[in-house]
């Protein structure tokens, strides 16, 4: 019985339909949902929506949808919901919601490779810039240790060499003035000359006669020598000589020579050392830390401050 209570009501429904007229999305949804006997709002509520877009969605307005994708979403979730048939509700949407295609949207890998390939680029450029800059602050701090390993106190091998050249052309001027001095000639009066000057005596018959002259050649010999020995006791002033003071509060490598080239002091002294020599002036001093030297003259403070610190110091004393 129910069965053809069901089949009259179909029968009537068809009869209402208008000839020519198609099903749609929203007349298909709508009856399944009343024959569900479902609310709007309770199928607004199952598909997550506002009740108005329901009611739209049955009204087939998808104009205040804002993409035929949604569209055809919630076409299809509403469909699921009220099982509906699947084929009728595809024929209506690609008749009414058909499937827009999508513009081609522009290929930007190149635009994004040159840029990954720039990226890379200034990755590298900030890498080595940072390295030459940490490369120069170890430098910049190093240099100061280095400078400092220095000792300047002590001669370089090249001021060592041309001391010595200087020792060796000092050394043959004094043999070339020695070998140009005069030979002394002894005058007649000296005892030498005047042995030298009497013939030898081939006669000794007169023995006292003999003895008589050997004993007055004794005391002519004897006399000169202590003549000599009291010339050497005699203290020789030159009027060339003249004196070098140096007191030093720290090490110093010193080298003095004299007008002869005789060197008075030559190698490394320590601090608190006091040094007083004397030779012939005019003197050839080098200090190899001239500021750790306190200078004197005959007495007379030497200034040294226009030497500049932690560099050799080359001098003539007296100072022109």
């Amino acid at each position: 019985m129910t069965e053809l209570n069901n089949q009259v009501n179909k029968d009537e429904d068809e009869s209402q339909k208008v000839p020519g007229q198609e099903d749609t999305l929203g007349s298909l949804l709508k009856s399944a949902r009343e024959q569900k006997g479902i609310t709007i709002e309770d199928a607004a509520t199952r598909l997550h929506l506002r009740p108005c877009i329901v009611a739209d969605i049955e009204a087939d307005c998808f104009s205040n949808i804002d993409s035929s994708t949604y569209v055809r979403g919630y076409v299809k979730n509403y469909a699921r919901i009220l099982d509906v048939d699947k084929e009728a509700i595809n024929a209506c949407l690609a008749r009414q919601v058909p499937k827009v295609t999508e513009p081609a949207m522009q290929s930007f890998s190149r635009k994004t490779s040159r840029q990954a390939t720039d990226s890379r680029l200034m990755l590298v450029t900030y890498l080595i810039g940072f390295l030459l800059l940490a490369l120069l602050v170890v430098w910049w701090l190093q240099k100061p240790s280095v400078v400092s390993d220095v000792d300047f106190s002590k001669p370089t091998a090249e001021e060592v060499q041309q001391a010595r050249e200087f020792e060796s052309r000092q050394e043959q001027m004094e043999q070339q003035d020695t070998s140009q001095q005069p030979v002394e000639v002894l005058p007649d009066n000296e005892p030498g000359a005047a042995a030298a000057s009497n013939p030898v005596l081939e006669n000794e018959s007169d023995t006292e006669s003999a003895e008589t002259d050997t004993d007055s050649a004794e005391n002519n010999t004897s006399g000169a020598i202590a003549g000599v020995e009291a010339a050497e006791l005699e203290p020789v002033t030159d009027p060339a000589q003249a004196s070098v003071g140096i007191e030093l509060n720290g090490d110093c490598w010193i080298k003095l020579t004299d007008a002869n080239g005789k060197t008075l002091i030559d190698g490394l002294r320590s601090p608190g050392q006091s040094i007083n020599v004397q030779g012939k002036a005019p003197f050839k001093l080098v200090l190899g830390a001239p500021q750790t030297v306190s200078l004197t003259f005959n007495g007379q403070a030497v200034s040294l401050a226009d030497f500049p610190n932690g560099r050799v110091a080359r001098l003539t004393l007296p100072q022109a």
